[in-house]
């Protein structure tokens, strides 16, 4: 009877994930062109490429966007690329299960864990994504099945290995997600170590470091340093960003040290005009915490902002009514982390460089949510 019970939960889901598919997958094609999928969203990068390490011409695939070069070069290789879409849900849907077990594993309820995932699943920025020939839709199934790994990571040796096997995996599909994986090692071997090792913590540090200059020489050049310090991309948010004036493009033609979107001019710039830096990521911190975009629809914005106040009062709900622990603070830290790395960075409408960060957030708005649906529950139904 058990087996039976296991055999209709694993049915019902396969129809469920099915379902959400073609409903998901119809209404994206009904709302764009398919070519706007395929041939939009930096798919030069990844499609026929004659080396692969060029990465269209970038010279950055081995060191930027690796895992999915390979993803898409494999497709190619065995003639399915125009089912890339079937290949991301698929993987997608597979990670969305190992995310809602390693939810269970890290104490969450079954119906928060349930919840979480459902979001996640069903969440139309992520499955907008999922559509493109872009990293954005594996970028967070990276980042579900690597959570799951963390918690299984005690359990055996062939979850230590597999564990670093997806961190290097997550670690190259995207040099945005590199705070996210330090955050990772932190927790998992500083936080979670009850001896709390300095030498972990040296390593850990020495690593970050190490690649943050690494990255500094290989992503910083994807964009030149005017299109982030002169806000040539958000120009229409001027309800609270800071005016460029003269001092502004005087410090801008003094640190213009290289042409690229390098650390070195942002810290040069920090320094000559700390006032007006401060003001722009702010600006960008703050517009990248609510998802407030004026360059797209009042829908959009509406649409988005709501999902996110949402998240929030969950999150406050859990913060005022349960136990600080260290996975909280691991979880939102990551969170605010993964804005913090694309500050420097012009903001991008569609939020594709944070979303991926909300997945540490979900469980514990989810957890909040259900602390208030008991509340309401005692308070407005009589027993």
């Amino acid at each position: 009877m058990k087996y039976f019970n296991n055999y209709n939960k694993i049915f019902f889901l396969l129809i469920l994930y099915f379902t959400l598919y073609l409903i998901s997958s119809s209404y994206m094609n009904s709302r764009h062109e398919q070519n706007i999928f395929l041939l939009s969203y930096d798919s030069d990068r990844y499609i026929g490429l004659e080396n692969f390490f060029d990465g269209g011409g970038q010279k950055a695939a081995w060191h930027l966007f690796f895992t999915y070069t390979v993803f898409i070069t494999f497709l190619e290789k065995i003639n399915l690329i125009d089912y890339y879409v079937e290949a991301q849900y698929l993987i997608f849907y597979i990670s969305s299960i190992l995310f809602y077990k390693s939810l269970l594993r890290f104490n969450f309820t079954k119906i928060s864990s349930i919840l979480s995932t459902l979001f996640i699943v069903c969440n139309p920025f992520i499955i907008f994504w999922i559509h493109t020939i872009n990293h954005a839709g594996l970028t967070i199934s990276l980042v579900m099945t690597t959570f799951y790994f963390l918690a299984r990571y005690d359990d055996a040796k062939i979850f230590k290995m597999i564990f670093f096997i997806f961190i290097f995996l997550l670690l190259k599909v995207d040099g945005k997600v590199f705070f996210t994986v330090s955050m990772i090692l932190f927790y998992k071997f500083y936080l979670y170590d009850g001896k709390k090792s300095l030498s972990n913590l040296f390593i850990i540090i020495f690593f970050f470091v190490s690649y943050l200059f690494y990255l500094n020489y290989f992503a910083m050049g994807l964009e030149p340093f005017s299109s982030s310090y002169l806000q040539y991309q958000v120009l229409d948010n001027s309800f609270i960003y800071p005016t460029i004036n003269n001092e502004v493009i005087e410090t801008f033609n003094k640190c213009s040290i290289d042409e690229s979107n390098s650390l070195q001019n942002h810290f040069c710039a920090l320094i000559n005009n700390p006032i007006y830096s401060l003001k722009l990521y702010s600006a960008r911190f703050f517009l990248a915490l609510t998802w407030i975009n004026s360059n797209l629809s009042l829908k959009y914005n509406l649409f988005a902002f709501g999902m996110i106040s949402f998240l929030y009062l969950g999150l406050l709900i859990n913060l005022l009514n349960t136990k600080f622990t260290t996975l909280k603070f691991f979880l939102i830290s990551t969170y605010l982390l993964t804005i913090v790395i694309v500050l420097p960075y012009f903001l991008r409408g569609d939020q594709k460089q944070v979303f991926y960060g909300i997945i540490f957030i979900v469980p514990l708005c989810f957890s909040g949510i259900e602390i208030l649906l008991k509340y309401l529950k005692t308070k407005w139904i009589k027993p």
